[in-house]
This record gives C-alpha cells, sequence and structure tokens, in this order.
C-alpha cells in the first residue's frame, strides 16, 4: 500500500499507529521532492517488503504532518531538498523516534556530508544511482534486523531486571577480590540495607564473621570457576548472624574482560536451625530407646506364690522382678477382696461401691 500525505489521505497513516510492525509491514517515510525518485524508491522496498506501508513526502507542509502522525519504524530521506536538507530531517526524526531507523539516499551529497550523518546516527548512506538500488534494499533489511534485535535485547534486559528484583533469593556481582558491583534487593534485606545500591561498593569479607570463610569459598572460586552449596555465616548490618548457602560462578565481562563473579546468597538460618531442632529430637529419642527396658519371652513363675525364678535361678517377688526389669514401680495397698477377708470390721465400715 502506499500513501501520499495530504489532507485527503491523511487516515492512511493514522492507520499503522499502534505496536511493532508485523513481518513486513513496516511503515516507512519517503522524504524527497523528485517523485521519480520516490516511485523508485517505493518501487525497490516492495520487492523484498510487499506488505510495507510507504509514505511519501514532497514538502514541508506534508512533512510536518508525517512527523506529527509518527512513529515510522524507517525514514528514507534524500540529502538535498529544495526547502531543507537531509541532516534537518536526520535530526527532526531521531528527537521524535531515537530508536527508528534512518537511510540517507541521494546523489548530490559527498563523503563529508556521510561522515557527518553517520556523527548524527544515520544507519547507512547510499548513493542514488541504478546500480545503488539493490543495496537499498540489503541496506532497509539490515536496518530491521538491527531494530529487532534491538528489542530482543531491550525484552531480555527488561525480564532480566524484573527477576533481579523480585526474586526472593540474594543475587549478586561482585570483583574477585570480593567488591560488590551489584545487588538485588534480597540480598540487601538479608544484610540489614534498604536497597542493593547501598552494598555497591562494600566488601563480602566484611559480612563474614570469620574472615577464613570467605577467603576459603572465594579460593575454591578461583580454582574451579564455580561453586556450589557453599554453607557459611553473614552477619548483617544489625549485628544478627545468618546461616547462608552461596552458589557463584567466575564470568569474563564481555564489555571489559575483566572476571566477575556472578552468583546468589540464600538465607538458610531457618532450615539449620529446623535440622538442628531435628537432631536434638532424634538424639533425645535414641537416648530414651537406649534406657527402655522391656519384658519379653517366657518367664517362670510359681503357681503358688507367684514368684519368679531369673536367669541365675533365684525365685524373686514378682514386683522385685519387674522393678527390676523395667521402670515400673509399686505401692502397696488392699483391694476390697482382701479388705473383707484380712479386716472383715474394717469392709463393714466402708462405703461400698
Amino acid at each position: 500500500m502506499q500513501c501520499s500525505l495530504n489532507p485527503a489521505e491523511e487516515e492512511c497513516v493514522t492507520r499503522g499507529r499502534e505496536g511493532v510492525p508485523t513481518h513486513d509491514s513496516f511503515r516507512i517515510l519517503v522524504v524527497d521532492d523528485n517523485p521519480s525518485d520516490r516511485l523508485l524508491v517505493v518501487r525497490e522496498l516492495h520487492q523484498d517488503f510487499p506488505r510495507a506501508q510507504p509514505f511519501e513526502v514532497s514538502n514541508a507542509e506534508s512533512l510536518e504532518r508525517a512527523l506529527s502522525s509518527g512513529p515510522f519504524d524507517l525514514v528514507i530521506t534524500d540529502y538535498q531538498l529544495y526547502w531543507t536538507d537531509g541532516l534537518q530531517i536526520l535530526d527532526k526524526v531521531k528527537s521524535l523516534w531515537p530508536e527508528a531507523a534512518v537511510i540517507m539516499f541521494t546523489g548530490t551529497g559527498n563523503e563529508e556530508v556521510a561522515v557527518e550523518a553517520m556523527k548524527r546516527g544515520v544507519d547507512d548512506y547510499v548513493l542514488k544511482s541504478p546500480e545503488h538500488f539493490q543495496r537499498l534494499r540489503g541496506s532497509v533489511k539490515k536496518a530491521f534486523q538491527l531494530r529487532e534485535q534491538e528489542r530482543d535485547r531491550e525484552r531480555a534486559e527488561l525480564r532480566y531486571k524484573m527477576l533481579f528484583e523480585t526474586v526472593p533469593v540474594g543475587l549478586f556481582r561482585s570483583l574477585p577480590t570480593g567488591e560488590i558491583l551489584d545487588a538485588n534487593p534480597a540480598l540487601a534485606a538479608l544484610l540489614g540495607f534498604e536497597d542493593g545500591n547501598e552494598l555497591l561498593g562494600r566488601n563480602f569479607a566484611a559480612f563474614h564473621p570469620k574472615q577464613d570463610d570467605f577467603i576459603q569459598w572465594r579460593e575454591e572460586l578461583e580454582r574451579q570457576g564455580s561453586v556450589a552449596f557453599i554453607e557459611t555465616t553473614f552477619k548483617a548490618r544489625d549485628g544478627h548472624v545468618r546461616n547462608v548457602e552461596i552458589h557463584a560462578k567466575a564470568l569474563r565481562d564481555p564489555e571489559n574482560r575483566q572476571i566477575v563473579y556472578e552468583g546468589s546468597v540464600e538465607d538458610i538460618t531457618g532450615r539449620k536451625l529446623a535440622e538442628a531442632e531435628r537432631e536434638k529430637l532424634i538424639a533425645e529419642l535414641q537416648e530414651s530407646s537406649a534406657k527402655v527396658k522391656t519384658l519379653t519371652g517366657l518367664l517362670p513363675i510359681c503357681a503358688s506364690c507367684k514368684k519368679i525364678r531369673d536367669g541365675k535361678g533365684t525365685w524373686n517377688l514378682l514386683e522385685s522382678y519387674i522393678e527390676h526389669h523395667s521402670y515400673a514401680h509399686f505401692t502397696h495397698s488392699f483391694c476390697p477382696e482382701c479388705v473383707r477377708r484380712l479386716y472383715p470390721e474394717v469392709f463393714l465400715d466402708m462405703p461400698q461401691l
């Protein structure tokens, strides 16, 4: 679809204002005061982008309407225009839409103009000649690919930032010396700070109650390139000591080639307390089990006096034997039958149950 920006056709611009272009349905602004050159540019664009929406600008008025009706995904402009020049167009577009791709397609510029355009952010500078038309198409493809890669990178950075800010586990980047380069809110909270910015420039060594603990996991990280499940302690700002578990890797920063450590710190104080309580309970149960005495097997008992014979052949009173072989103890009294038999006068005065 081709649109010229005049009042009768301005609705054409409005229809494509929302969102990022899908597939090849890009919105392209073609700025050139030569109608034949505009026609050639549009024809070349449709070779690779049949669904592209080119909007043609031929004068200052239509340019202003276009700029107020944007944004556009790509601007292709001539350098020498009878009312302005391509550098002015470039500046206006970049001021409105910094991410928009701009290609200068001209036959009147020179090397000096090309260099200046590059400084101001033009994506490519293509000479206006038949042999360069195909290069124009390639430049457009490359510009869109770069913009899509940039969008992907921004989306990835946004996802990473959201994860970094919201994950309930402490995350960090540091130098091998322990100096903290970046920290998320969870790590700041664990160490008693308001946010991660307060940790920047501080050293992990300062948060270890025992310096040897810091030296140990740092040296292992240097040797192995990564550490996992390192249990140590951190001393928070308020003096409380927390049990933590560290996972970290040594990485090379792609920008400055410097070695940095990236990792996580998880507060396991609750888990350690639960483990200690469980161990204490197990020990108490084991101790109790060792003290338990039980009576098992066949016990030889006298049918008359009810004495029990022990393993040495000695006959023991029933209560003595049970007390010796268990934790049971006896108190002595009389049952109602024995009271009636032995003390009938007392039995008569007892309340009858």
